[in-house]
């Protein structure tokens, strides 16, 4: 048999010791590289929030929080923006709205700024505070029954029980505590007779 080098340094590696330990690391880190390629190779430059059943831009979500904030402004007190409602919004709208609901109000949000633009010749983002006010009575006061009007009363009957619902209100305006009251163990108990 002739000599190959390449055969004998083969040889040479099989009969390497490994540890477990290091391979397990090796096999972790490889592992983890593979599960993380996706995100680094990714195509799309502005990623969008993918839920359950919807999915919603970067864009988008910025607008729901604009609208959101509109709702319920920041005041002397946090407005809906700061407790984070407009994620509660939309997590409430993937979990608890059915299939047909949440394509008709993916519609009225997809065509809100449409419906905007007619009204005051601009995007609802790049109107001043009064202005986006002054828009969301006209749609509230709106008795038409489309997917854009869907769209704002399901926004604003969510973003009105999410900021209600939210940390912030309950402990500092409601005044929730977890227990309803302080134990006292050793308080003698008295007789009403």
């Amino acid at each position: 048999m002739p000599f190959n080098p390449y055969f004998s340094r083969s040889k040479t590696l099989l009969k390497m010791n490994v540890s477990r330990r290091t391979l397990l690391k090796q096999l972790a880190l490889v592992s983890a590289g593979v599960a993380l390629s996706p995100t680094f190779f990714s195509c799309s430059s502005k990623p969008s929030l993918l839920f359950k059943n919807i999915v919603v831009t970067e864009e988008q979500a910025a607008l729901l929080a604009i609208i959101s904030q509109t709702i319920i402004p920041k005041t002397s007190t946090p407005g809906a923006k700061e407790a984070l409602v407009n994620e509660y919004c939309i997590k409430m709208i993937d979990d608890c709205l059915s299939k047909k609901d949440q394509e008709k109000w993916l519609n009225g949000l997809n065509h809100f700024n449409e419906l905007v633009k007619k009204m005051s010749n601009k995007e609802f983002g790049e109107s001043d505070g009064a202005e986006q006010l002054k828009i969301l009575i006209e749609l509230d006061e709106s008795k038409a029954e489309d997917d854009v009007n869907y769209f704002f009363k399901t926004m604003k009957r969510l973003t009105l029980r999410g900021y209600t619902s939210s940390e912030y209100f309950l402990t500092n305006v409601q005044g929730y505590k977890m227990i309803p009251g302080k134990y006292k163990g050793c308080v003698p108990v008295n007789n009403p007779s």
